[in-house]
């Protein structure tokens, strides 16, 4: 079954190695090494430092509307655009 999730992050090897035992000794537990995907989230790492970004579950999503084969625009909507007081509908000015 599966229950919870749980990141441990730290500069301390030894110290996450005596916690994932202190936890493995309480629950079954699965150590996937290092993270790369996590709730949504796709983490990188690099010289530079941790990357996040939610790149897969923006096409996941895409993909379920059908959205998946359209043009990115540089804004949603014109430069010029926007919206009346009395409603969400864009007016021209």
């Amino acid at each position: 079954m599966y229950v919870d999730d749980i990141i441990l992050e730290g500069n301390d090897k030894e110290e996450i190695a005596r916690i994932k035992q202190a936890l493995s000794q309480i629950f079954k537990i699965k150590d996937l090494r290092d993270l790369r995907y996590f709730l949504g989230l796709e983490v990188a790492r690099s010289k530079e430092g941790i990357m996040v970004n939610q790149r897969i579950y923006a096409l996941k999503l895409l993909t379920d509307a059908g959205l998946s084969a359209c043009k990115p625009a540089l804004t949603p909507i014109g430069n010029h655009e926007k919206f009346s007081d009395t409603g969400s509908v864009p007016v021209h000015v």
